[in-house]
């Protein structure tokens, strides 16, 4: 065996290590060996170095196994000898969170500017912020491992920058991730943000018992991110799950049936989006009482079927959407098979009502398909899921052997 080989099994042996021991509460040496069929003897060696560096420590003795015998020390995750930033970028405003090896905030902040804001005034903003939390705290510098950025968007995985956005005007073809990499010497990962909902779904929200699934998001427009045997599906392009550009076609064969939310639009990311959502419940309540003031209502309280404005008519209109979001999940279950639907995004989020409805058209629409029954949940990461999602790719970095880490690529800084 040649050097480097060797020293590749070194280095992936030990994030196998490092991934398992994160992965559970507590585990000794023996458990180790016997979970990744690799001697005791470098068991130990490994262990070592990794207590060295910091990573792990010993907490303690584990209980004697039934034939008696010495009790084994048992070994956890060191959570805070490294930190990875978080940021995720919107129209008007960025999230910037540190995160320890847990996946745990521990710091967070939001930098506020005008919806159009370029990234040569947006970007100064965001690592001056970074720049006053590390001054403040030192240490989340020194052990800094990565940084993973969310935003909308198609992403050029290969040059780290945004190809295509909406939202992100005067964005395209700058290199987002080797500016961070540079500035700060260390991998920087970037993801479209529903993407790393998604994965953070995965990981640590909705989705932790299944390695297939599909995110919806519905928010400003709507989109889909896709867990294919643990793997985030990208596609080609990297614009896997643009649900929302699908043209409602043969689906509204009757228009009729959308005779409130139906005006016209071409795509199902139009007729879903939630701004349009919301202005045709207002539209129908002031029809209905012309005294009431709900302009300033939130979303949750319009929602709210126990308010005096949840009359037939909001019904009507949540029945519409439902049935639209019911048809896009149908497809779905069909075209992948996969195992659990998450929906996100406030409007889902607030309303009960919109939920159980998709879920019964859903299982009308698949009543005489040979497929088992999936599940259709909540996401539960809620207003952290893309933030969590970035941190959760970041700390791949660390704990993701990097020969299998096929979900996303990083920017790192040997490789400029």
């Amino acid at each position: 065996m040649n050097i480097v080989n060797s020293k590749l099994i070194k280095e992936l042996n030990e994030i196998r290590i490092l991934t398992l021991v994160k992965d559970e509460e507590a585990i000794s040496r023996i458990d180790l060996a016997k979970r990744t069929k690799i001697s005791k003897v470098a068991i130990s060696e490994i262990v070592n170095r990794l207590i060295e560096a910091g990573y792990i420590i010993e907490i303690g003795k584990g209980q004697s196994t039934s034939k008696g015998g010495k009790r084994p020390t048992l070994l956890k995750l060191n959570p805070n000898n490294g930190f990875v930033v978080g940021i995720e970028i919107h129209s008007a405003y960025s999230k910037i969170a540190i995160a320890n090896l847990n996946s745990k905030i521990i710091h967070e902040e939001i930098i506020n500017y005008e919806i159009g804001a370029t990234i040569f005034s947006v970007l100064p903003k965001i690592t001056e912020c970074i720049d006053q939390i590390f001054s403040r705290r030192p240490v989340f510098k020194a052990k800094l491992i990565s940084i993973g950025i969310g935003l909308p968007g198609f992403i050029d995985y290969e040059r780290g920058e945004v190809a295509f956005a909406v939202t992100l005007h005067g964005w395209v073809q700058h290199p987002l991730a080797k500016i961070f990499s540079r500035k700060y010497k260390v991998p920087v990962i970037i993801e479209n943000d529903v993407n790393a909902r998604t994965f953070g779904e995965h990981l640590l929200g909705a989705g932790q018992n299944t390695d297939n699934m599909v995110c919806i998001w519905l928010g400003e427009g709507i989109g889909a991110g896709v867990i294919v045997e643990g793997i985030l599906l990208r596609g080609r392009y990297g614009s896997a799950g643009e649900i929302g550009y699908i043209e409602l076609g043969h689906h509204l064969t009757d228009p009729a049936h959308f005779r409130n939310l139906y005006t016209n639009q071409y795509t199902f990311g139009d007729i879903l989006r939630e701004q349009h959502l919301i202005d045709t419940i207002k539209m129908k309540v002031l029809y209905k009482f012309p005294d009431k003031d709900i302009h300033d209502w939130s979303l949750k309280t319009i929602l709210d079927d126990r308010t005096e404005i949840f009359t037939d008519a909001i019904q009507d209109i949540l029945d519409e959407y439902a049935l639209l979001l019911a048809i896009l999940c149908s497809d779905l279950i069909k075209l992948l098979n996969t195992s659990k639907i998450v929906l996100c995004g406030p409007v889902i989020e607030n309303s009960e009502y919109l939920l159980e409805k998709c879920r019964y058209i859903v299982k009308q629409n698949m009543h005489n398909i040979p497929f088992q029954s999936t599940p259709i949940v909540v996401g539960e990461l809620k207003e952290e899921g893309c933030i969590k999602g970035v941190i959760a790719m970041a700390l791949h970095v660390l704990f993701e052997p990097r020969l299998k880490n096929k979900s996303f690529k990083t920017e790192s800084i040997n490789s400029f």
